[in-house]
């Protein structure tokens, strides 16, 4: 399933890139899902979509193998992925399972803001992403890294923002 919106892609242009995938390999099917169509409001909660372009890839049980944010024009990537399901390869059980732990411990994270939010769901789009234990663990390691970096810059901003506070008191970051 490609999701999108079409405030950004052109739905015509897409059912070219759509025919011309399925005609070069049988066993790609693809539907359009526009995002800002209120008759696939489900589909798009369903598969937690809150960014486009998405594609999810499905075995054809209907379980979600992989999912990428990727334009539908990167074919080589499609093709790399349809065959990595092909052998069996996708959905790896054990990525899976890990995943699932990690999303769930994010439901217990407070977002108390925009910035938060906007964090969360870049981490948690990266870890949906990710085909192996490694990649996650990977992600996981890249993502501490990044927030040990933001609440340096925080602190540094905090102590300069207090500079000019009338009151002196300690900010909650």
């Amino acid at each position: 399933m490609y999701f999108y919106s079409d405030l950004y892609e052109n739905e015509k242009k897409l059912w070219r890139l759509s025919r011309k995938l399925n005609k070069e390999r049988s066993d790609i099917k693809i539907r359009l899902v526009n995002v800002e169509d209120p008759k696939n409001e489900d589909l798009t909660e369903v598969y937690g979509i809150n960014m486009v372009p998405i594609i999810i890839f499905l075995t054809p049980k209907g379980e979600v193998a992989a999912r990428r944010s990727l334009p539908l024009s990167s074919s080589d990537v499609i093709n790399e992925i349809t065959d990595r399901i092909n052998n069996g390869e996708l959905p790896n059980p054990a990525t899976e399972q890990l995943r699932a732990r990690i999303l769930e411990a994010f439901k217990a994270v407070t977002s108390r803001n925009d910035l938060t939010q906007l964090i969360i769901d870049q981490v948690v789009n990266d870890i949906l992403e990710a085909n192996s234990e490694s990649e996650v663990y990977e992600l996981v390691n890249s993502h501490i890294s990044a927030i040990n970096h933001i609440m340096r810059d925080l602190q540094e901003f905090k102590q300069s923002l207090q500079r000019f506070s009338k009151e002196q008191k300690e900010f909650i970051v």
